[in-house]
């Protein structure tokens, strides 16, 4: 009995997964600036040309700041909809 619990389990668990799966890799909607160049759409990790980093968010999804290359580091802050913020130490954003 133990067995078909905890395989019925398993399977509901990965059946979760793949649903969710595609929603949260979606792109944002909108642009993001990121020391002035335009991203449409954005999704995954974007890295910085420049510092200080600039961001200004014009999407309907919250950016994440991070202290090293490939949104790895220290989460330094988020950027809302709407918000612009500059991050001496940021190195790259991402839209999760």
């Amino acid at each position: 009995m133990r067995r078909v619990a905890s395989i019925l389990g398993s399977l509901l668990l990965t059946t979760a997964i793949v649903l969710a799966g595609p929603a949260a890799a979606q792109a944002a909607t909108g642009t993001l600036l990121v020391n002035g160049h335009p991203v449409e759409n954005p999704s995954g990790c974007h890295e910085a040309r420049a510092w200080p980093m600039t961001v200004e968010n014009r999407t309907d999804r919250t950016a994440v700041l991070y202290s090293g290359p490939g949104c790895q580091g220290v989460a330094l802050g988020e950027v809302g909809p709407g918000a612009i913020v500059a991050e001496e130490f940021a190195v790259s954003v991402a839209i999760p």
